[in-house]
């Protein structure tokens, strides 16, 4: 399959709409970030780090099945845009405790814990989820990652990568058709029909949204690939985990065999600046005796994009 075959896809008008156009109050969500995210700045960048500040959770059922516990955890990406420049992850365990009223008063009942022991696989190890908060501490990063400015699908790329990756709707679908067919061979698999193509192409515009240090113009055109998406709804206005208001989209995958229920996939957005607030996807659970309780795990970004602040490293790193 060479490079322009994945943009040919909607050229052969696999949604009954002509190619490059998108109905729907998702795609009108998704165009609007499009809009957005390109009134941002177009000066050159000359910023030292690229930071990415995250708090992400993880609802967890307690070893007695009796109520959902939320895991909190931090980290703060400081990643180096000077070459032979160090950067860092500075990560915090933030403790964990009962995620709703209903699961304090389970929580209650059970002796009010603050450790939690979880076995991992079948060799008689555990994990122990506490319920304070642990120091903070500071990893530096090695290998592949000094000098890359982050992942797309399962490439780590360089700056000068990264400055190349086109910012043309169809050519940035194209090329990210190529990233997913090398990718695919290297893990001993293919994606022959472009259909499955298409699908594929949802995770790395994400990534490119969400995490990667790409241009404006990039990050408009991901927006519009996904726009293209029948399966993206809009959500309306919602909260994220932190409070803050935006605009959502995303969309529901069914069940899998011997499974009953749905997982709901939300991205949150801040429509003014087309940039990331949250991610989530959110499932249901059933509790001893009989009770039901939605569970979630998210990432929400409280700081993304460039600066010449330096990371306040904490006493404990590698």
């Amino acid at each position: 399959m060479n490079l322009d075959d994945l943009a040919r896809v909607h050229d052969d008008d696999l949604s009954g709409e002509p190619a490059g156009q998108a109905s729907g109050a998702g795609a009108q969500t998704l165009l609007a970030a499009a809009t957005a995210v390109t009134a941002a700045t177009k000066a050159p960048v000359s910023s030292a780090y690229w930071r990415t500040s995250t708090v992400s959770g993880r609802d967890v059922i307690s070893p007695d099945r009796g109520y959902v516990i939320r895991r909190l955890s931090s980290r703060d990406q400081w990643l180096a845009r000077r070459p032979g420049a160090q950067s860092w992850w500075i990560k915090q365990t933030l403790g964990a405790e009962p995620l709703t009223p209903e699961d304090r008063t389970a929580w209650r009942e059970a002796g009010s814990p603050t450790r939690w022991k979880y076995p991992i696989g079948d060799g008689g190890s555990s994990e122990v989820v506490r319920a304070e908060a642990e120091e903070k501490t500071a990893a530096r990063l090695h290998g592949k990652w000094k000098g890359s400015g982050g992942s797309l699908g399962n490439d780590l790329l360089s700056w000068d990568e990264i400055r190349r990756i086109p910012s043309g709707e169809r050519e940035l679908r194209a090329y990210l058709g190529q990233l997913i067919t090398t990718q695919a061979k290297a893990g001993g698999y293919s994606l022959q029909d472009p259909r499955s193509l298409e699908a594929a192409l949802q995770e790395p515009c994400m990534e490119i949204v969400f995490d990667l240090p790409a241009s404006p113009a990039v990050r408009a055109s991901a927006y519009r690939i996904l726009a293209t998406m029948p399966e993206m709804k809009s959500l309306g206005r919602m909260k994220d985990p932190l409070g803050r208001m935006g605009e959502a989209f995303g969309y529901q995958v069914a069940p899998d065999f011997g499974q009953k229920y749905a997982l709901e996939v939300a991205w949150v957005i801040d429509p003014a600046t087309g940039l990331p607030l949250a991610r989530s996807r959110t499932t249901t659970v059933e509790l001893s005796g009989g009770r039901t309780a939605k569970t979630t795990g998210f990432t929400a970004y409280q700081q993304t994009g460039w600066t010449d602040a330096k990371p306040s490293l904490p006493a404990k790193r590698d």
